[in-house]
C-alpha cells in the first residue's frame, strides 16, 4: 500500500453517508472559521481514487484499473481533479445551510440537477439472483471515471436531500471544523463530528476559559 493510500485511509468516515464523508475531505472553507488556510486532503486525482476505495465505493480490482488510467492521463488528470473538487464544493454549499437550520440554495441545487442529468448514462439496471439492481458502468477512460465519480456523489446527494434523514443533518459544533454528519444518536443531541477530536478540543477550550 502506497504512502498516499495510507494517508487517505487515515481519514475518518463519520458522516453517516458517503456523500458527507466526501465533503468532509476539506477544512477551512466554513464561514466564520479562524483557520488561516484551506486544508484539502484530496490534493491529487490519485487521492480521489484512493478515497473512493477507502469509502467502499469501488472494489480493489476497480481501484487498480483506475490508478492505471490516472497514471496514464498526464495533464488531463488535473482537469478531472478540478471537476471533482468543484462539485464537492458545490455540494458543500448546498448542504451546509441545511445543516445549520436553513434551506437549500437554488444555485448548488441547480448544479446537482445538471450533474445528475449529465451522468445518468453511467448507471444501468441489471438482473441478479437477488433481483434487479442499479450498477455503475465499468470505467475504460478517464472521462468515464470522472463522470462515474460525479454521478455516484450526485445520486447520494439527491437521495439524502429527499430522505427523512435530512432532518438529522448537522454541522460540527466546533466553528473551525467543516465536517457534516447525520445525527443517529437516540436523543438527537450529538454536537460534534468526533467526540474524541472536536468534542475534546471544545471541552479543553472551555476549561482554559474558566481558569
Amino acid at each position: 500500500m502506497s504512502i498516499g493510500q495510507l494517508k487517505i485511509n487515515a481519514i475518518r468516515l463519520v458522516g453517516g453517508v458517503s456523500v458527507l464523508d466526501y465533503l468532509n475531505t476539506c477544512d477551512g472553507r466554513r464561514p466564520g472559521t479562524s483557520l488561516k488556510a484551506v486544508v484539502d486532503k484530496l490534493s491529487s486525482l490519485e487521492d480521489v481514487v484512493h478515497w473512493f476505495m477507502h469509502a467502499g465505493l469501488i472494489r480493489a480490482d476497480e481501484h487498480a484499473q483506475l490508478m492505471r488510467l490516472v497514471q496514464d492521463a498526464s495533464w488531463h488528470a488535473l482537469t478531472a481533479l478540478e471537476q471533482l473538487v468543484a462539485f464537492r464544493e458545490s455540494l458543500y454549499q448546498l448542504f451546509l445551510p441545511v445543516a445549520l437550520g436553513g434551506a437549500a440554495d437554488q444555485r448548488p441545487l441547480g448544479e446537482l440537477n445538471r450533474v445528475l442529468a449529465l451522468t445518468a448514462d453511467q448507471r444501468l439496471l441489471v438482473s441478479t439472483p437477488l433481483g434487479v439492481i442499479w450498477r455503475w458502468r465499468s470505467c475504460h477512460t478517464l472521462e468515464d471515471m470522472t463522470s462515474g465519480f460525479l454521478g455516484r456523489m450526485a445520486v447520494e446527494a439527491a437521495a439524502l436531500l429527499t430522505s427523512p434523514d435530512l432532518t438529522r443533518l448537522k454541522a460540527c459544533a466546533t466553528p473551525d471544523c467543516d465536517w457534516l454528519f447525520i445525527d443517529t444518536s437516540k436523543n438527537g443531541r450529538r454536537r460534534w463530528c468526533q467526540m474524541n477530536v472536536c468534542g475534546a478540543k471544545e471541552k479543553a477550550r472551555r476549561a482554559v476559559g474558566q481558569v
